[in-house]
Formats: structure tokens, C-alpha cells, sequence
């Protein structure tokens, strides 16, 4: 789902236009480059530090994805081969490939992408049109990514032994910082923000010859110098031309502006192409300076927000690296505010943690101990503290850390309570070597954290310090007074381990939301954990934001008969967000209540101007539904007996328990999504389900390529559709099975180990033709 809600829309993300720009009117900034003699280069210039390549993988999937069925649901197992090769030719070059994925949809582009969404609910249209006249696939001029094929990726790579990366926010930030961070030999994808970016080289996944290592370096130095401008100017240069931060719908009279004023207007480029070298010539003209900055703000039309340009500059601006375009101080505001949310360097995130108040912090495998030693949370005496740079406002309270510089922080939440609505001011604590600053509330800003309603607070943190329990790495924590810890240390080293609690709600610790409770759970810690490194599914952006999104599927909205996958699976995860959102402390703390979630799901009839709200239900789990420490830290076969059955309640097969125990995981599995698709939709037929469990029985034992030689005579439009609901479905399986401690291996959920396009086409047309049950079974009737 958050990963597929890219999958039709990344590539027009970035500067339009610019790619190709750079393709024709600066040929000389695209560079072929080999990619293995590179790599020695590097070896030889960096000996202890192997060449990588840092991978945007959301901008490569459609290039990985070559098998020639792509209607029919996928070739996974053709598919898993591809990407092993692809692999492979790297390895063998002495190559290491990080892939990045996208984790979630940022707001400021939630328009953008229900755009997209509409054009591709028409495109897609257009190909069930063709199916359905010439029951055959169109050729690739009609191309649509498998459904759910972003978010399977990510898992093959990660079983074929890749390190994977999923985002806290937009991806090519992240990529972009890694690149530099970790001196890698270049970034590979197709966006044209990476010639925005100082980061690493910039190669084309559009132009890779696998087989050479050769491809296309696009040169930043070169296209700057076409443009006459440096590459401080670049930041600028995107914002002007529009991009993620500045819309273009703003910038349509500065054009007119810049084309009646420029010497490079050329009759024989497009309005695009002289739009870009108009305003590259307005601005080398510029001084490099704020207040050039701020002169281009009043004469925009931006509305009542000045600060787009200032911001939309500093988005492009990676850890560590300044611009004139932008005051030192906010520089550093909005570093700090990017790496906060980044996954870059995991053993010194800085995990944002709220509920309706809480605290934050990095913790160690000791932690507990460095906690009672080492720092005070809170001093209770009401002393004022003079000369020191933080005072309490009606509690003299003051924090102490024993982690010099930089990003180990504490933050402290407070809270009002007008009309049951939730008003939170948030202080954010960074111990540096550095002078204080004022930032804005939502940035880590000083070294003492000042709290309002200290009572208050204090009853709203001291449960969440001894909340902060993780198995065999964090056990309680007590208060202590600043005098007796300031002078204790914390020796060892212990492998780190981030901990934290997430709210349900808002993307940032700076988010403001009233009316809304706020959840908290140690859990989310964890959550955080497995969706960095690619191990969950939604089970972050659940607890961190109370939102999700399912992009198009390849449905045909004319099928009446077959509800969209989103109407069909919502109750399933209905009972999903019941099991993260309803724990017991949870309730109590909210007063028995339980928040929406929100739903952005492409179906028939959603015009997407505001997404569903989605309220919990509660699964019928024999004896309650336990609590996520149970689910997910808690060891020993009765609680596994509780993951697997709270796992099949999702289903409402709760009572099949012991039949599908029986199965071979992946075959029960996949029988717990058909069990599940018969009682849903009550247009499936006997042939339907004869279909279902013929493929699973036969793909059992059958290779890649087995698989790749089989021929349709023709391809029938309603299986294309039930082939997207099966994969949609598996992704359901996945956030459940995340969602309760995993009773599967998540491998055994995948589409390789039990679907396959062709395959289940075939099984169909067999099936609603009426062949015999042994032909189905391809002769096989007696081994099942």
C-alpha cells in the first residue's frame, strides 16, 4: 500500500521537465560512465571503503520489472529472478547496493498524488476496454505496473540478502544524504531532483546496460555551466521552476516575466525549455544573498506564506552543507528538523515521541541504568535556576544528559485540556557544543526544556519513562535528583537500540492536532524499527500518523459484481487497527475511546477530496484481544497460539485454527485469503474457488522459467481483476501478520511463494470451461 501509492506517480515527481532538458539542450552533461571502472577508482582512492551505489528503488521498479505477462497479476517467481540478476552483475563488479524506498506520502503532496490517481483510474479503464475487445494484453504503450509491486520489491530484495531502506519521509532526500554521508560512488534512479541535490553522482537506471555496468552520469557542473549559473544557484533555480514546496501554479507570471526579459528566448525550443533558461538567466544576475531571497518572496505571489522559497531552498540542502539563499539559522533549523525525521544514521536518530504528552530519547541496550545514573527528568523543588539558560515558568525544571553533541535529545511535551481539545507546546532538547537558538517549537532548539502545568506533566510522563520497557534492553526507569545524577557517566558499548512511543497522528513533532487523542505505546518503537529496515508493513505509519493509502489496482470499475479491493479488505484491517489502537492502557488513558484512521483507497466511486474515516473493530478473539506486548515481545507457545489466532480473527477464522495449522504455512496462508474472499463477495463461484486452489496446488514445484514458458491463448478480463484482489490481498495478510507478531514468516506471505499471473489465468479459463477436477490438478488429483 504506502510503498505502491508511489508506483504511478514518482516519476513526475522533481522539477518537470528538467530531465529532458538536460537530455537535449545539455548533451554534454550526460556523461557515459562504467560503472566498474569507477568502482576500481574508488577502491583504489578510499582502500577502506568498499564502492556503493546508493539505489531510489522507486524510480527502477518499472525498469526491473521486464517479464513479458504484466496483466495478469505478475510473474513473481520471473520477477524475483530478474532482480537476483540484477544483483548479481554488481556483486560481481564488487558493487554494493543500498535500496531505498519510499515510506509515505508527504501532505504537501497528497493533490499531486490524487491527481495521479485519476488519470491512472482512466488509463486504466482504457486497458480493460482492450482486454475485454480483444481479450489479449495490450502492448507496452499500455504498460501498468503489477498491482502492489513497489511493496514486494522491497521484501524480495530484502530475501534476496539486500539492505533495504524504508523512508520516514520522501525518499529522494534520504538517497541524497546517504549518497554523501557514506561516500558512495553515485545514486541510481530516474528523478530529477538528484541534479538539484550537492550530493554524490547522479546515474540513469533509463540508460543502464547491465550486462557493461555502463551508464548515463548526468553532470551537474555541466548543466550549470549551459545555464550560467553555479550550483549554489541550483535550489533556487528548482523552486522557480516549481517543484514539491513551490507549485507552479505561482509562477506563472514570474515566467512571463523572465521570457519578455531574456536574451535566450529560441523559437526553435518549446515554451518549457525556454522557461528554464529564461529563469536561469534572470537569476545569475542575482546576488547569491537572503535579502535576493526575500525580494524574489515580495514579488511572487505566495499567498500568506512568504516562507516558500526560504523553505523550498532548504529542502534541497543535506546535512552539513549551508546556503547564501538562506540564513545560517534557519539552515541549522531545518537540518535538525530533516534529520530528525531521517533514517539515515539509525544509531543516532532522534525518535520523535508523543501521546497526548511524552518524552523522547536514545536509548542504549543499558539503557535503564543510564537513565537512573546519568540524568534527571525532573526536579520537583520549584527552585528557580539562575543564570543557567533554562527556567521553569512555574517549575524551576531543568534536564541533564550525559551525551555530548549534537543529536541525543530529550523532548517534553504539555498539555491544556479546553473542551476535551489538546493543545500542545513542545520544547525540544539538544545538548551541543554550540549557542543557543531560538527555533520554532517544532525543531530541537536549546539545551532545557520549560514546562507549563508541571503537575500535569509530570502524571503524563512519569507512566510513559516506565513505559519505556523493551525485552532485554530497557527496564524501568525511575526520577532522580539532578544533583546526585549530574555527575554519573555511562560507560560501555553496547549495541544501540532506538526507543521510543509514536502518536497516531500528525507527521512531525511540530504537527499541531486538536480533538484528537493521542496514543502511546512502547511498541511503536519497535514498529519504527521494522519499517526502517523494511521488515513490517504499515504498522508505523498506523501508530506514527493514523493514515494510509492504497494506490489503483487493476480493477474494472464496470465489474459491478466485484467490489473494489479496498471495500472488500476493509473490514480485515478494520480489525487490524483495532489490535494497534484498543489496547487496554491505551483506552484507559483515553477514556475508552479509540481515533479513526484515515483511508486514502482508490475504489469506484471515491473521488479522493478527503479520505475515508475508518473506525476500529474489535476482532472476536477467544478471551480478549491481547495487548501488543504480548503480540510482539512476549515468547512461549501459548502466545504463539495467540498471534496465529488473533491473525485468523483478522479473518473471521478464528475457528479454522487447527485445520489451517495443519497446511504448509504458505499454502495456509494463502487459503486463510481465499476462505476470506468467499465470505466477502458473494458473486465467487465454485469455479472461482476451484481456480484459487489449482494455483496454489500446482505452482508448488514449478521454476522461474517453467513459469515464463507458459503461453495463454487468450487473457480474460474478469481474472485480470480477481488477479489484483489476490495480491491485494496478500498485502492484507502482511499488515495483519505485522500487526500480530508475526505467526508467519512474512516470506511465506509473498506473492512468488504462491501466485503467479499466467498460471492462475490459465487455471481459470480451465475452471469456468468445466474441466475435470484431474485436469486442473494437472494430474496430480491423487497427491492432494
Amino acid at each position: 500500500l504506502l510503498s505502491d501509492c508511489c508506483e504511478f506517480w514518482r516519476s513526475a515527481m522533481g522539477v518537470r521537465g528538467l530531465q529532458g532538458f538536460v537530455a537535449r539542450v545539455c548533451p554534454d552533461a550526460c556523461q557515459t560512465v562504467d560503472l566498474r571502472e569507477m568502482a576500481e577508482k574508488h577502491r583504489i582512492d578510499h582502500p577502506d571503503c568498499p564502492p556503493v551505489i546508493v539505489v531510489d528503488a522507486m524510480s527502477c521498479v518499472r525498469r526491473w520489472y521486464t517479464p513479458e505477462s504484466w496483466v495478469c497479476g505478475g510473474q513473481w517467481r520471473e520477477y524475483l529472478a530478474i532482480l537476483e540478476d540484477f544483483i548479481n552483475a554488481f556483486m560481481a563488479a564488487g558493487i554494493k547496493l543500498v535500496f531505498y524506498f519510499d515510506g509515505v506520502v508527504e501532505e504537501k503532496k497528497r493533490d499531486e498524488w490524487i491527481k495521479r490517481r485519476m488519470k491512472n483510474t482512466e488509463e486504466i479503464a482504457r486497458l480493460f476496454r482492450f482486454i475485454k475487445t480483444h481479450r489479449k494484453q495490450p502492448g507496452r504503450e499500455m504498460f501498468v505496473l503489477p498491482s502492489a509491486l513497489p511493496t514486494f520489491t522491497r521484501y524480495a530484495l530484502k530475501s534476496l540478502g539486500q539492505k533495504t531502506v524504508c523512508t520516514l519521509q520522501e525518499a529522494d532526500f534520504e538517497v541524497a544524504a546517504y549518497g554523501l554521508q557514506h561516500n558512495c560512488i553515485g545514486i541510481l534512479g530516474q528523478d530529477s531532483d538528484y541534479l538539484i541535490y550537492n550530493t554524490c553522482p547522479y546515474f540513469s537506471i533509463e540508460n543502464l546496460s547491465l550486462d557493461r555496468l555502463v551508464t548515463v552520469m548526468y553532470s551537474r557542473e555541466v548543466l550549470c555551466r549551459v545555464l550560467g549559473i553555479s550550483l549554489t544557484h541550483l535550489p533556487l533555480f528548482a523552486c522557480l521552476l516549481g517543484n514539491d514546496v513551490v507549485p507552479e501554479s505561482m509562477l506563472e507570471g514570474f515566467w512571463h516575466k523572465c521570457l519578455t526579459t531574456s536574451p535566450h528566448r529560441n523559437s526553435s525550443y518549446n515554451r518549457r525549455t525556454n522557461i528554464l533558461l529564461s529563469v536561469a538567466n534572470y537569476i545569475s544576475k542575482m546576488p547569491c544573498s537572503y535579502s535576493s531571497l526575500k525580494h524574489l518572496e515580495e514579488i511572487l505571489p505566495l499567498g500568506s506564506d512568504k516562507t516558500l522559497l526560504c523553505r523550498g531552498v532548504s529542502s534541497y540542502l543535506l546535512p552539513g552543507q549551508q546556503s547564501p539563499w538562506v540564513p545560517p539559522n534557519e539552515t541549522n533549523c531545518q537540518m535538525l528538523s530533516l534529520q530528525q525525521q531521517s533514517a539515515l544514521c539509525q544509531d543516532k536518530e532522534i525518535f520523535q515521541v508523543t501521546f497526548t504528552t511524552i518524552a523522547c530519547i536514545n536509548m542504549s541496550t543499558d539503557a535503564a541504568h543510564l537513565i537512573k545514573s546519568s540524568f534527571s527528568l525532573f526536579e520537583m523543588s520549584g527552585r528557580s535556576h539562575n543564570g543557567g539558560s533554562c527556567v521553569g515558568q512555574q517549575l524551576g525544571t531543568e534536564m541533564y544528559f550525559p551525551w555530548k553533541p549534537l543529536i541525543y535529545c530529550i523532548s517534553a511535551l504539555l498539555i491544556c485540556t479546553v473542551h476535551r481539545k489538546y493543545d500542545i507546546l513542545v520544547e525540544l532538547v539538544l545538548i551541543t557544543n554550540y549557542p543557543v537558538n531560538d527555533c520554532s517549537f517544532d525543531l530541537l532548539s536549546s539545551q532545557v526544556c520549560r514546562y507549563w502545568n508541571s503537575a500535569k506533566l509530570v502524571n503524563l510522563v512519569q507512566p510513559v519513562v516506565q513505559l519505556l520497557l523493551v525485552k532485554e534492553s530497557v527496564s524501568a526507569a525511575g526520577w532522580h535528583n539532578p544533583s546526585s545524577a549530574a555527575s554519573t557517566t555511562h560507560a560501555g558499548n553496547a549495541e544501540q537500540r532506538n526507543i521510543s512511543a509514536c502518536s497516531p497522528y500528525g507527521t512531525g513533532p511540530g504537527e499541531f492536532v486538536s480533538a484528537t487523542p493521542w496514543k502511546y505505546s512502547l511498541c511503536s518503537a519497535l514498529a519504527k524499527e521494522q519499517h526502517i529496515q523494511s521488515e513490517n508493513y504499515l504498522i508505523f505509519n498506523i501508530l506514527s500518523h493514523g493514515e494510509i493509502e492504497c494506490s489503483n489496482s487493476l480493477e474494472d470499475d464496470y465489474d459491478t459484481e466485484i467490489p473494489g479491493q479496498a471495500l472488500i479488505y476493509r473490514p480485515a484491517r478494520q480489525h487490524v487497527y483495532s489490535i494497534l489502537l484498543k489496547s487496554g492502557k491505551v483506552l484507559s488513558f483515553l477514556g475508552g475511546t479509540c481515533p479513526v484512521v484515515k483511508e486514502w483507497f482508490v475504489y469506484f466511486g471515491n473521488s479522493l477530496k478527503q479520505p475515508d474515516l475508518i473506525q476500529p473493530v474489535q476482532p472476536s478473539v477467544t478471551g480478549g484481544t491481547p495487548n501488543l506486548k504480548t503480540l510482539w515481545l512476549a515468547k512461549g507457545p501459548d502466545v504463539e497460539k495467540q498471534r496465529y489466532s488473533t491473525f485468523l480473527a483478522c479473518f473471521h477464522l478464528q475457528d479454522e485454527m487447527e485445520e489451517l495449522q495443519a497446511l504448509e504455512a504458505p499454502v495456509a496462508g494463502f487459503c486463510c485469503l481465499v476462505a476470506y474472499l468467499m465470505m466477502q463477495v458473494s458473486s465467487l463461484s465454485l469455479e472461482d474457488l476451484n481456480a484459487f486452489l489449482a494455483l496454489i496446488l500446482c505452482l508448488k514445484g514449478k521454476s522461474a522459467a517453467q513459469l515464463t514458458g507458459l503461453q495463454l491463448a487468450q487473457v480474460d478480463s474478469r481474472a485480470v481483476h480477481l488477479g489484483a484482489v489476490l495480491i491485494r490481498g496478500l498485502t492484507t495478510l502482511l499488515m495483519a501478520n505485522s500487526a500480530c507478531g508475526f505467526p508467519f514468516r512474512m516470506d511465506d506471505l509473498m506473492p512468488w511463494a504462491v501466485f503467479d499471473g499466467k498460471l492462475f489465468q490459465e487455471k481459470y479459463q480451465k475452471a469456468h470451461r468445466g474441466c475435470s477436477m484431474e485436469e486442473l490438478l494437472e494430474g496430480n488429483v491423487s497427491n492432494y
